[in-house]
C-alpha cells in the first residue's frame, strides 16, 4: 500500500504553534524595557524622532528665516508620511535583504555584511536574537532619504516631520515584535498581532 502522506499545513493554522514565552521565559513589560538591545535602540530613535519633529516645527530659527518650519497640520501628516514609508521599507528590507541567501562568492560576502537574521528564525524565543543592534544603517539611510525627498519638492519642514515618524515607527517596530517574542500578548489586539507574526515564521 502506499504510504499515508499527511496534509499540507496552511501557514495560519502553523502560526498557532509558534509557542508564547513559557512561565520561565516571558517578560514583564518593565524587564523587556530593560532589555540593553531595546533599550538602546530606545535610546537612539526616540530622541531623534523628537529632535527631528522638533527641527520640522522650528526651521525657521534654525536657519535663519531661510527655510519655513512645518505647520502643526504638515507635521502632523509628514509623521504619518514617514510611518507608512517605513512600513514599506521595513516590509522590502525583512523581505529581500534579511532573508536573501545568495550564492555567488562575492554576493555572499556582501550578504555577511548585512544583518544576519536567520538564528532568530531557528531560535523566536530566543530575547537575545530578537533586536538588532546594528543602528548603523539609520545616518546613510535617513540622510538619502531626506536628499529624496527634497530632491522631490517636498518642503524641508514636510521631510524632517516624515523622517521622525520614520524613526519612530522603527522604534515601536522593534518593541512590538520584542513583544510578540516575549510578552504575554493578553490583549485582544496583542493576540492578532502575535497570531499576524506568526504566520511569518512558518511561512
Amino acid at each position: 500500500t502506499q504510504p499515508r502522506t499527511q496534509p499540507r499545513t496552511s501557514p495560519a493554522t502553523q502560526a498557532a504553534s509558534l509557542p508564547a514565552p513559557g512561565p520561565g521565559r516571558a517578560l514583564t513589560l518593565r524587564a523587556a524595557a530593560r532589555h540593553p538591545d531595546l533599550a538602546r535602540g530606545a535610546r537612539v530613535f526616540a530622541p531623534a524622532s523628537a529632535l527631528l519633529l522638533a527641527a520640522a516645527l522650528s526651521l525657521d530659527g534654525l536657519t535663519g528665516g531661510r527655510a519655513a518650519p512645518a505647520s502643526g497640520p504638515e507635521a502632523v501628516l509628514g509623521l504619518l508620511y514617514g510611518l507608512i514609508w517605513w512600513s514599506l521599507l521595513e516590509y522590502l528590507l525583512h523581505r529581500f535583504v534579511l532573508h536573501w541567501t545568495p550564492r555567488a562568492p562575492g554576493l555572499r560576502r556582501l550578504r555577511r555584511l548585512l544583518p544576519g537574521h536567520r538564528s532568530h528564525h531557528r531560535d523566536p524565543q530566543d530575547p537575545d536574537d530578537v533586536v538588532s543592534g546594528r543602528h548603523g544603517f539609520a545616518l546613510p539611510l535617513g540622510a538619502s532619504l531626506l536628499a529624496g525627498m527634497l530632491a522631490l519638492g517636498f518642503p524641508a519642514g514636510f521631510a524632517l516631520a516624515a523622517l521622525a515618524g520614520g524613526a519612530a515607527g522603527f522604534a515601536a517596530y522593534e518593541f512590538v515584535h520584542f513583544a510578540c517574542h516575549q510578552l504575554p500578548m493578553a490583549s485582544r489586539i496583542g493576540r492578532v498581532l502575535r497570531h499576524h507574526h506568526a504566520i511569518h515564521h512558518h511561512r
